[in-house]
């Protein structure tokens, strides 16, 4: 690696996987230019079983050492996984104000396979299924890394999961006196999954509707670096089996493209 630089970067993912599907040359790119690379995920991965949970977190843990990032630099929030809709998803429904009482497992607090999520870690206990604990948590890990950029879901993902991890990120990071750099990345364009498009060496910008979250920023294509082929990335989203990367027609492996898209954030919601 060159040597260290004072930059700190922030990259929050939803599930294991999502952090290397638009993110992996960003965070290969920081990681070996010598900047400090975190990264959090916001539930278990645990949708088809709680099992899971341990499988998902090696799977991103391994990635993620080959992309540069130590294990003591990756955090685990532990609330979980739902669907896809808006009216599944359990991170949503807490953003939209809904009571949500236990996951689909009948828990009612956050957890790990280890015991170690970042809410027990930091105060000695689990946190509780509401939108001021997810609030509480990213605010927390957002002054622990103390970052000058971060990366999260885009609002407007048609997986609510994803999201309202982005509206829940944009509103904690608005909070703070001095914010970071925010920006966003898409992994659902729509419900269909037809985008990426499979044959594309490059990312197309998906076609949005007029109220679309993402229209109100900046996009910006990020190459690949040097040392980090697609092959690469495309081996490293092979290594997520638990996801079964060919299903849905190559979904998930039409993310290992010649570059990266992500959108900047130009101005955030007023802090209250």
């Amino acid at each position: 690696m060159n040597q260290t630089s004072s930059r700190r970067i922030l990259l929050l993912a939803p599930h294991q996987d999502d952090e290397c599907l638009q993110t992996a040359g960003i965070i290969y790119q920081a990681a070996h230019s010598g900047a400090h690379v975190s990264v959090c995920f916001a539930t278990n991965g645990e949708y088809a079983s709680e099992a899971d949970a341990a499988v998902r977190a090696a799977e991103s843990r391994s990635v993620l050492a080959a992309l540069g990032v130590p294990a003591e630099q990756i955090y685990f929030l532990g609330y979980p996984d739902t669907g896809m809709p808006y009216e599944e998803s359990f991170l949503r429904r807490l953003y939209d104000g809904c009571r949500v009482s236990a996951s689909r497992w009948g828990r009612t607090e956050t957890w790990r396979p280890d015991g170690q999520d970042f809410h027990f870690m930091r105060s000695g206990c689990h946190g509780t299924y509401t939108a001021a604990s997810v609030l509480r948590d990213l605010s927390d890990v957002l002054a622990l890394v103390n970052p000058d950029t971060v990366y999260v879901t885009a609002p407007g993902d048609c997986h609510g999961d994803h999201d309202a991890l982005g509206r829940f990120t944009t509103q904690a990071v608005a909070a703070m006196e001095n914010p970071p750099a925010l920006y966003y990345y898409l992994i659902h364009a729509d419900r269909t999954d037809i985008w990426p498009e499979r044959d594309a060496e490059w990312f197309r910008l998906p076609p949005m509707a007029a109220d679309h979250p993402l229209l109100r920023c900046a996009a910006e294509r990020r190459p690949l670096p040097d040392g980090f082929p697609p092959a690469e990335k495309y081996s490293l989203i092979q290594s997520y089996t638990s996801q079964d990367p060919a299903a849905y027609n190559g979904y998930l492996l039409a993310f290992a493209k010649n570059d990266e898209l992500v959108f900047r954030v130009e101005r955030l919601p007023s802090r209250t």
